[in-house]
């Protein structure tokens, strides 16, 4: 860290190329705010994160890169930027570079936590302590378009749709009685009922049991991290050790 600091004093920082971090161009609030190539101001929770980690590890400029996201994974093979957050899904792809431990393995606790929360109908009046996968055994849960985990929920058995491009497409699938649910990715699992209850009242409300648990990292490839490894392993790092300030950050995105 002081040597990066030190860099920065010295107007090494100007002289580096822009880091790139590429995410969806999709709207899924608070985490990932907007539509299109254009990051806004404010870009959401997950970005500021991110900002965060990057001002602490890497001492040259950072770009945020907003993609479609069928074409993040391409970006970041080819070099078109260099880092990207990654979901856990049954089988993550090997072509990019995540932390390891000390044996090799996929080091979980140098991830973001996450957890896969459902909205369903207040109407429908389910008791508080139903057992959410249980429960959509048969039914219908809306996801994201590209979410990770929709191959997952097959395997247990739930029907998917996974045409809504984002959150307000996929609730408004859910009040039009098209969908049964709508499964979303957060930090805790309380991160959106603010949020939630501001945009939809009394319509929508959350199981309080989620679907099941999951993990987050900032993947970068092969040539990058060979390139800057001290780099990387330092973002890695620094995201271990300050998760928490994922929930004091999601203060300014409540609406108001």
């Amino acid at each position: 860290m002081l040597v990066f600091a030190l860099l920065a004093s010295t107007g090494v920082q100007a002289a580096c190329p822009p880091v790139r971090i590429g995410y969806m161009d999709q709207d899924r609030p608070p985490y990932w705010l907007g539509k299109g190539a254009e990051v806004p101001d404010p870009p959401g929770v997950a970005v500021d994160y991110l900002r965060a980690a990057a001002a602490a590890a890497i001492p040259c400029p950072v770009q945020f890169v907003r993609l479609p996201a069928n074409r993040l994974r391409i970006a970041l093979q080819t070099g078109a930027i260099d880092y990207l957050p990654i979901e856990e899904r049954a089988e993550l792809p090997t072509e990019v570079m995540l932390p390891r431990d000390r044996n090799g393995a996929l080091d979980r606790s140098r991830a973001v936590h996450t957890s896969i929360i459902v909205l369903v109908r207040a109407a429908d009046q389910l008791p508080a302590d139903t057992i959410t996968p249980r429960y959509f055994q048969g039914r219908v849960i809306g996801v994201p378009y590209g979410a990770p985990y929709a191959d997952t929920l097959r395997d247990a058995g739930i029907k998917v749709d996974e045409g809504g491009r984002d959150l307000e497409s996929n609730v408004g699938k859910l009040k039009l009685k098209r969908v049964d649910g709508v499964a979303l990715t957060v930090g805790a699992v309380n991160d959106m009922d603010q949020s939630i209850a501001e945009r939809y009242g009394n319509d929508v409300v959350r199981l309080r049991v989620p679907l099941f648990s999951g993990n987050i990292w900032l993947a970068t490839n092969p040539a990058y991290y060979t390139a800057h490894r001290d780099q990387v392993e330092a973002v890695w790092t620094w995201m271990a050790t300050h998760q928490q300030e994922l929930s004091s950050m999601m203060a300014k995105y409540s609406r108001k």
